[in-house]
């Protein structure tokens, strides 16, 4: 049996020997037409960074993990936690609410690499940190604020503090399980 006669043809080349013209069309393949203008709708996207609806009026905030945080500091003692742990509490406060801007693993970035580069980078990310603890605070209606000044001064018992001030914004919630979506 002869392949050619199998193989789709070329409107402009002749038919093989033994096919009709008309059999030979027939085995052109048609290819469908694609408008050259197709209308899609634009879809505005959300601005870089975010990770929630464009609209913080229709978004739900999450309520983060309630911690103890003497356990945090007794974890923290070893070298692997308090990193996990500053990453984690970063990214609830951030999906806490649109308006508190942070990417969780830079602020861990800052921490380790800035500390063996410079030392500045932890002291900044400390301090920002706070500043979105402070930020959760009076989003949630707590009458207390987390002092970025304390926290440093007692920057061994750092952790304990930090903890302890974001566990106020879960209590006004009532410390549901963490990840619960509530209306803001």
């Amino acid at each position: 049996m002869d392949d050619s006669q199998d193989a789709p043809q070329s409107p402009d080349m002749p038919p093989p020997d033994g096919i009709s013209e008309q059999s030979a069309i027939e085995h052109v393949p048609v290819r469908p037409t694609v408008p050259e203008e197709v209308a899609v709708p634009s879809v505005a996207s959300p601005p870089v960074g975010s990770h929630l609806a464009a609209s913080p009026q229709l978004a739900s905030r999450q309520v983060g993990k309630t911690r103890n945080p003497w356990g945090v500091w007794l974890l923290g003692l070893t070298l692997v936690y308090p990193l996990i742990w500053y990453f984690k509490i970063n990214k609830e406060l951030r999906d806490f609410d649109p308006s508190i801007d942070v990417q969780p693993g830079m602020a861990v970035v800052a921490i380790t690499v800035g500390l063996l580069l410079i030392g500045i980078p932890p002291l900044v990310s400390f301090v920002h940190t706070t500043s979105r603890i402070q930020r959760a605070q009076k989003l949630s209606g707590s009458s207390k604020r987390c002092s970025a000044l304390l926290a440093i001064i007692c920057s061994l018992f750092g952790m304990v503090y930090l903890q302890s001030q974001l566990n106020k914004v879960w209590d006004q919630y009532g410390n549901p399980p963490p990840g619960t979506s509530i209306r803001s």
